[in-house]
């Protein structure tokens, strides 16, 4: 947990029992733009312990962005990262899309790879919940694939909108 959850879940639970937490520990959280180091605070040293979301991702250098993979269905680096649940979703959708390949013409092959993209989506997005800098965009370009094949699925679309939200709430770009 770290200090910026554990002061809120304090306040929340104690009202000025929380708030004395405050002073005990120090300075309030400084905030931090999302591409400049933190200056001081919390998780500034090389020595604060990593945060949960952390532990699931690649470490990028300092200043640089996440890596970039490519698809989440074929791109043998972002597989690796995944849990063996997802990875099977991962490799679910895999061969529906193989077999769409050999047969586009087949309405219920298209279903039913579409429904396992929404499903391998979801979980992505599930997964973004605790560490969304590569998983968000991955969950997304699994809507975007869904739509493209059945442009009026309701649940990719709602999934595909709420995603976008989310980084324009955030003030970053929307992934490709």
């Amino acid at each position: 947990m770290n200090l910026a959850t554990f002061l809120k879940a304090a306040v929340a639970a104690g009202g000025l029992a929380g708030c004395a937490l405050v002073g005990a520990c120090g300075d309030a959280p400084r905030p931090v733009s999302s591409n400049a180091p933190a200056a001081g605070g919390y998780g500034s040293s090389p020595q604060s312990p990593p945060s949960a979301a952390a532990a699931d991702q690649p470490a990028a250098p300092a200043g640089q962005a996440a890596p970039k993979y490519g698809d989440p269905v074929t791109d043998e680096n972002f597989l690796k990262l995944l849990k063996p649940e997802t990875a099977a979703l991962a490799e679910k959708t895999r061969e529906l899309q193989e077999s769409y390949a050999g047969a586009p013409q087949d309405a219920a092959l298209r279903g039913r790879l579409v429904a396992a993209k929404v499903e391998y989506g979801n979980a992505l997005r599930e997964l973004g919940q605790a560490g969304p800098r590569i998983y968000y965009p991955a969950a997304l370009r699994m809507y975007r694939q869904a739509l493209a094949l059945d442009a009026g699925h309701q649940e990719a679309a709602e999934k595909k909108k709420e995603i976008e939200l989310i980084y324009q709430s955030l003030g970053r770009p929307i992934p490709e």
